[in-house]
């Protein structure tokens, strides 16, 4: 070990005598510099590094110029009587080591400039520790080893990736539970075998959904493991967190878009072994009805038969469409004029108890894309919404510009950072759980029951979104309704044209995420800069008078389940600017006639005519 050792000392046989004494040394050689008094000293603190500060004192010495500089180096002081040690003692001096000159000798120099030495190093090296911990990505959070049981151990320690993963500050959560990241998607199992490993003091790495401060989801990797003192008990837990929300859902569009490709190979196969053997009965049938042209009734049947052949041919269309073996003819046309030259055809799936509510901008937007095939997708979206309002409702079609390449606001999952022409198809009807959802675009599957659908509809409407290097997204709910969501990249020459506005904030303030995620599509749509939180506090600060935000869109349930007396904040500082949100049906709600009420699920039209109600001019 070599050390930088700074001697204060003007008198030369005393500093001889000490560098004798250090001379003596061998567990480590130290490397000396002489300073002749304090300022002496502290001028070369200024350009040189030293591990510590030698010097003797009397008390014939001030010691003001050391008290008042308030240096960080240790001290070590040799007091040339016993009266000197006691005015080093009262001193405001934080002295590392005191010792009489009287009993001063190499050894115990040595054994006093070792530990002092180590001493340093070791609050160095957990300095450098702190800072790396502060700075890394990765979460650090020590919690009390105890209670395991309810309410938990309590937080006594947090880094800055926390605060910026969570949104909590450290003087939230300290004293708190880490069971307040815990939510509904929490894995329970997950959280048992956590439980099971702390109890018996052992180590385990899991992954995890957590939630934010805002309600938001996330997936952490955490590694927990028990801190034990000297005497072996468990005082402490420690768990590094990893933020792997992008991973995992990157690996599930990943395993999501294998599943697709391998059925997609199947049903191409499928495909070319049933044109084969239809090419063999239509031969065969055209063949029959030339021999049989002088019997009606048998030709009727003939006739019969090659119709089905025909509705055959159009469902393999539909596997080769989805199996991307069909090639398409992508053209670059103005997919809103498409759409509105479309809308008779969609007319006709009207009836008495099915609304049909357009919202097709009149910008000129183009896109490459097949048109016939963009028609049918529509189309098959337009009568599966039907279908799924047995009892009536309303289907919602729109267009329009989605801004996603946008550097603030939220991002559509799954999209790349750039823009895209979206076309919505939205009902009112039964809506999806989360297994059916998973399964709608597999060939042939259909919930409508037999005789009822090819199930081929949305494996069409796949097929047709992927050639065409689109993106479709679907937000459902159970007995509310379905949002099918489709993102079309736009040409290139379109991308220039769109014109850039400056956009105003909003806070969406939503249970769902998904249906917050509709919600800032339309509003990004309506020239907005969304923001999703589910924090109370931020609509404190609203009503409180927040200059950056415009409106605020309010789940009516979430504010009920934070515990909200809407009723009664309002009537304390009046309603501003907002916007009511309900999935709930038949309730009777007592809101303000200055705040609209808009009903599950969104639509931007409901959107648009709420946002103007409250008395935003919209572009």
């Amino acid at each position: 070990m070599r050390s930088n050792i700074l001697i204060i000392e003007n008198r030369e046989e005393e500093y001889i005598w000490i560098r004798t004494l250090l001379g003596g040394i061998e567990s480590f050689t130290p490397n000396c510099t002489r300073a002749l008094d304090f300022q002496d000293a502290l001028d070369k603190t200024k350009t040189e590094f030293f591990d510590v500060i030698l010097f003797q004192y009397d008390s014939r010495n001030s010691l003001d110029i050391l008290e008042k500089s308030k240096i960080l180096l240790p001290l070590i002081a040799i007091a040339e009587n016993q009266e000197s040690k006691e005015v080093l003692k009262n001193s405001k001096i934080n002295f590392s080591d005191l010792l009489s000159k009287e009993s001063v000798n190499t050894d115990l120099l040595d054994r006093s400039l070792r530990l002092v030495i180590q001493a340093k190093t070791t609050e160095e090296n957990l300095n450098l520790l702190k800072i790396g911990i502060e700075r890394s990505k990765d979460i650090f959070l020590i919690t009390e080893a105890s209670p395991i049981d309810e309410p938990g151990p309590k937080i006594v320690y947090v880094n800055g990736a926390f605060e910026r993963l969570t949104g909590y500050k450290r003087e939230e959560v300290l004293g708190k539970t880490p069971r307040i990241l815990q939510g509904p998607k929490t894995d329970r199992i997950v959280l048992d075998r956590i439980r099971k490993a702390i109890s018996e003091a052992k180590p385990c790495f899991e992954e995890i959904i957590n939630y934010d401060k805002d309600g938001k989801e996330y997936w952490i990797e955490m590694d927990i493991f028990p801190i034990v003192n000297e005497k072996g008990i468990v005082t402490h837990l420690m768990g590094i967190e990893r933020d792997i929300t992008e991973r995992r859902n990157s690996e599930e569009r990943i395993r999501h878009s294998q599943k697709m490709e391998a059925v997609g190979q199947l049903a191409g196969g499928m495909a070319h072994d049933f044109n084969n053997l239809l090419n063999v009965i239509l031969a065969n049938l055209d063949l029959l009805e030339m021999k049989l042209k002088d019997s009606e009734d048998l030709m009727k049947r003939v006739r019969s038969a090659q119709d089905a052949i025909q509705r055959g041919v159009e469902i393999n269309k539909r596997l080769l469409a989805f199996s991307r073996k069909q090639a398409l003819n992508p053209e670059s046309c103005d997919v809103n004029r498409v759409l509105k030259d479309f809308v008779p055809i969609l007319d006709r799936i009207r009836t008495e108890k099915i609304e049909i509510e357009y919202e097709i901008a009149d910008e000129k937007t183009v896109c490459d894309i097949e048109k016939t095939g963009l028609e049918n997708a529509i189309l098959n979206l337009a009568l599966n919404a039907r279908d799924a309002m047995p009892d009536g409702g309303k289907i919602f079609i729109s267009t329009g510009f989605v801004r996603n390449g946008d550097t603030k606001g939220p991002k559509i999952s799954g999209l790349e950072a750039k823009d895209y022409f979206l076309v919505t198809v939205t009902d009112t009807g039964t809506g999806m759980d989360d297994i059916t959802k998973a399964r709608i675009f597999d060939p042939f599957f259909s919930t409508k029951g037999g005789g009822k659908g090819t199930g081929l509809g949305l494996t069409m409407v796949y097929g047709f979104v992927k050639q065409s290097n689109g993106f479709l997204k679907v937000i459902t709910a159970p007995e509310y309704g379905s949002s099918f969501l489709i993102f079309l990249p736009l040409h290139e020459q379109a991308k220039n044209e769109q014109l850039t506005v400056a956009k105003k904030k909003t806070l969406v303030m939503e249970e769902n995420r998904e249906t917050a995620e509709l919600a800032c599509v339309y509003l990004r749509e309506l020239g907005y800069e969304p923001h999703v939180s589910s924090d109370m506090k931020r609509l404190a600060k609203f009503f409180s008078g927040d200059p950056e935000i415009s409106f605020v869109l309010l789940d009516l349930q979430l504010a009920d389940s934070k515990g909200i007396d809407l009723k009664k904040e309002l009537e304390r500082f009046g309603s501003g600017k907002i916007i009511a949100t309900s999935s709930s049906r038949g309730e009777s709600l007592e809101l303000p006639n200055t705040i609209p009420l808009v009903r599950k699920p969104y639509t931007k039209t409901s959107l648009k005519e709420a946002v103007r109600n409250i008395g935003e001019i919209l572009p």
